[in-house]
């Protein structure tokens, strides 16, 4: 439109400007750029308040993750897994998992690692580990603030708010001792008297209480799995109660000499096992994931070499038994 001698485009009409600027006076001019501003910042004001923008236009994952987040929290359960894939979380256990470097950064490494990596390949997603202490990492699957947790034994307790996939590996537990010492472990009553040491609370903590209600000794138990070796290398403990993998592996990486392997006294199946708040197509998914490997022999071969044996059950109809 055409006013007082200048032309302005307008995105939209107005009534009655084109006849308020039909004069050349500068009253009138002055009065049709103030209109024109007016309401444009008007109309600005209203669209910043109603304008969505797509969702590609911001960084990946800004607005599907929260709600994602707000969609589990309604419905109490997780669903499919998103682009950020499933967490699992996990302890230093070693040799079944540990930190490791990798370049400038740590990864947690090991066979369980391995075969969780494994199967959410099978399943098309991604996932997370988080290495944290043991109470803490329970603590994130009973919430579902993680989807998962290895390497764990069964207990009944823990089927309240854990579904156990099928075991993967078998563990031996017994009595580490300095090499001085003669016992060879068949029974409680070989440590009677003993001060033994033990990781807790953790399943092997529980066993070794049961052992004491047995045979009378001292059950010393510590927050860091590298204590109790450290303290029967000092001789401030008579024995050590651990897994025989867990404790050779943790004996060579503190570079301990003096003590050694005396007996076992059980064995308990090692597994993966998942948050109740997981979707069951998801467990499902997990688990056919697992007997997939398992048939083609590639979660026995990932355990050899560590040099571990699996403990999967036969698959028999699409199942294990």
């Amino acid at each position: 439109m055409q006013c007082d001698g200048f032309r302005m485009a307008w995105p939209w009409p107005v009534p009655d400007c084109q006849d308020r600027c039909a004069g050349r006076g500068l009253v009138r001019l002055t009065a049709c750029l103030v209109a024109y501003l007016l309401l444009s910042l008007s109309l600005a004001a209203v669209a910043a308040q109603t304008n969505v923008f797509p969702a590609d236009s911001l960084p990946a994952g800004q607005i599907a993750a929260p709600q994602a987040r707000q969609i589990s929290a309604q419905t109490g359960q997780v669903g499919r897994p998103d682009a950020s894939g499933l967490i699992f979380v996990t302890q230093q256990y070693p040799p079944f998992n540990y930190l490791e470097r990798d370049g400038d950064t740590d990864r947690v490494a090991g066979p369980v690692a391995e075969i969780v990596a494994m199967a959410c390949e099978r399943m098309g997603v991604g996932c997370t580990f988080r290495l944290l202490p043991w109470a803490r990492a329970q603590q994130e699957v009973r919430t579902g603030t993680a989807d998962g947790i290895f390497t764990i034994g069964f207990v009944p307790d823990r089927q309240q708010w854990l579904h156990f996939c099928p075991p993967l590996l078998r563990a031996e537990y017994g009595f580490f001792v300095r090499t001085e010492n003669p016992l060879r472990y068949v029974t409680p009553r070989d440590v009677s008297g003993y001060r033994v040491g033990v990781y807790g609370p953790s399943l092997t903590a529980d066993i070794l209480e049961q052992l004491a209600r047995q045979a009378p000794m001292t059950v010393d138990v510590a927050t860091d799995n590298d204590a109790g070796f450290l303290k029967l290398a000092q001789g401030r403990i008579d024995a050590v109660f651990s897994g025989r993998e867990n404790g050779l592996a943790t004996i060579a990486q503190l570079r301990i000499a003096n003590l050694r392997y005396a007996g076992w006294h059980n064995r308990v199946d090692y597994t993966v096992a998942l948050s109740r708040r997981t979707a069951p197509e998801v467990v499902e998914a997990f688990e056919t994931a697992l007997r997939a490997l398992h048939r083609e022999g590639e979660l026995q071969r990932c355990l050899a070499r560590y040099g571990l044996q699996s403990a999967y059950p036969d698959v028999q109809g699409g199942k294990g038994r």
